[in-house]
């Protein structure tokens, strides 16, 4: 993931396409492309395309012209358009409607969009990087993604696997996001007791590492003694 980063930040405009599952950490891959890059000095403009309706969505990512639409009052430039120069990073992408697929197709190929009730082709230089926890093939095969599209912003692709297929990597985060929240807290819990490592390891992580930075927090916050343990958590309650 790391080389992946480096060599992608290297290129002035490469699109990209992260894939995994939820919690994998497929904005900080995002993120660590951008501020590697010429264009690190730059905006980071990010929206999740799953948490807007197909109209907002729309409004959100081209603007809006004065009168466009009911309560445009006046004109509201998009995300894109604030993103000229930096980086636009479309998360959960396999959720966009394939109406706005279209349009995105068209940023990417002529650098070009229109704002809702716009008449100007706007011109914006930015680097798209998109990710999905969905199958985008099979979103594909069912009619739900364009393939066209797919291809675009599949230039430089990369899978982060789950955290269940990298076990190794499970006590390294612990350890990390220890750190983090004992300065957080203002504690000082020196280590990870065994039987809270072997718990750990044995758990399948549904929510990847996102799930373990939650339950390393939780940990920290309600532990007394200077050893993190499992009766700080109620992780495995329900297993």
């Amino acid at each position: 993931v790391y080389r992946f980063i480096q060599q992608v930040a290297s290129t002035p405009k490469t699109t990209v396409l992260i894939r995994g599952e939820t919690g994998t950490g497929k904005e900080l891959v995002a993120r660590a492309i951008h501020y590697k890059s010429e264009r690190g000095n730059k905006p980071f403009i990010e929206i999740n395309c799953s948490a807007f309706q197909e109209t907002l969505l729309e409004a959100e990512l081209f603007g809006y012209e004065a009168g466009a639409f009911t309560n445009a009052i006046q004109r509201k430039k998009g995300l894109l358009e604030l993103a000229d120069g930096g980086s636009f990073f479309l998360d959960e992408i396999g959720d966009m409607a394939v109406s706005l697929q279209a349009k995105i197709l068209k940023v990417l190929e002529k650098q070009t969009f229109r704002r809702v009730g716009g008449t100007k082709e706007i011109r914006v230089d930015t680097r798209i990087i998109s990710a999905s926890s969905r199958d985008i093939d099979q979103c594909i095969r069912d009619g739900s993604f364009r393939e066209d599209l797919y291809y675009r912003l599949n230039v430089a692709s990369i899978l982060l696997p789950p955290l269940r297929e990298r076990k190794e990597d499970v006590l390294l985060l612990a350890s990390h996001f220890l750190k983090i929240y004992n300065a957080e807290f203002k504690k000082n819990i020196r280590s990870i007791s065994d039987d809270l490592k072997n718990q750990l390891l044995r758990h399948n992580w549904p929510g990847n590492v996102r799930e373990l930075k939650n339950i390393i927090e939780r940990a920290v916050l309600f532990e007394q003694s200077d050893v993190l343990t499992g009766k700080s958590i109620n992780l495995w309650d329900r297993e």
